[in-house]
């Protein structure tokens, strides 16, 4: 595992949250088998960030199912707060299950999350 100072190996760069817990809690498996670790909270954000990927347990009994539940909610990309959030590759997986179910009230504002 890579590591940037404090910082997991799944933190995105432009990510400027810091990481939560142990820096090996998850593993992040992308399409190919490719992974990387990281904490829970970067593992989740790249995860929702990675099309095809899955979570793996690291060092933490039970983080990947974790980090895939969290993934669900988390937009990809998500530290770019500005980014335009129109089509379904910009939304999270649970909105767009949510507007293909067409529930009445969607979208609903962010601030309400």
């Amino acid at each position: 595992m890579t590591t940037t100072g404090d910082r997991c190996a799944a933190a995105h760069q432009e990510d400027p949250t810091p990481c939560r817990g142990p820096l090996d809690a998850v593993t992040v498996l992308d399409r190919a088998g490719g992974g990387v670790s990281g904490c829970e909270h970067h593992g989740a954000r790249l995860l929702a960030s990675v099309e095809g990927g899955r979570a793996v347990e690291g060092s933490v009994p039970a983080a990947g199912a974790r980090v895939t539940l969290a993934a669900d909610s988390i937009r990809p990309f998500c530290w770019h707060e500005d980014a335009p959030r129109t089509r379904p590759d910009q939304l999270s997986h649970d909105e767009n299950r949510t507007l293909a179910a067409g529930i009445p009230g969607w979208p609903v504002p962010r601030e309400t999350f």
